[in-house]
């Protein structure tokens, strides 16, 4: 059963790049939309060291991230993904980032580019025909 939940959530990593990430800010939810990639059940994302987020994370290290459903098509699944960020200190896998990064927001070659590792600690999978997600407890 494990193997196949976490089939279905790689399916879905492995289809949307594009999700949304919640750190907490001033003991509020703040979102913003991030490009993700992953390995396995870790997901990458970069950013710069002088924005919000960094100084967010330093703080409450555990996010939240919603990728999958786009609104296209009501039977699509999506995953809420619970996790712990940290600094990614893998020079190959930051070169892997890079490469991977088409982004108009941030350059590559920038000053303070970082990558972020979201070390997950549950997943849950929505598939919009079931009343209940699927739920991988990785912690």
């Amino acid at each position: 059963m494990r193997n196949e939940l976490e089939e279905r959530i790689l399916n879905v990593l492995d289809a949307h790049k594009i999700g949304v990430m919640a750190s907490v800010k001033n003991n509020f939810p703040h979102v913003r939309y991030m490009t993700f990639f992953h390995k396995g059940l870790t997901l990458y994302t970069a950013t710069l060291d002088t924005l919000p987020k960094i100084d967010e994370i330093a703080r409450n290290p555990h996010v939240c991230i919603l990728i999958g459903y786009e609104g296209e098509q009501v039977k699509s699944a999506f995953i809420e993904f619970n996790g712990r960020v940290v600094i990614e200190e893998n020079e190959a896998i930051i070169e892997e980032i890079w490469e991977k990064l088409d982004s108009e927001w941030l350059d590559k070659t920038q000053a303070g580019f970082k990558v972020l590792k979201i070390i997950p600690e549950e997943i849950l999978i929505f598939d919009l025909l079931a009343e209940e997600p699927d739920v991988l407890d990785l912690i």
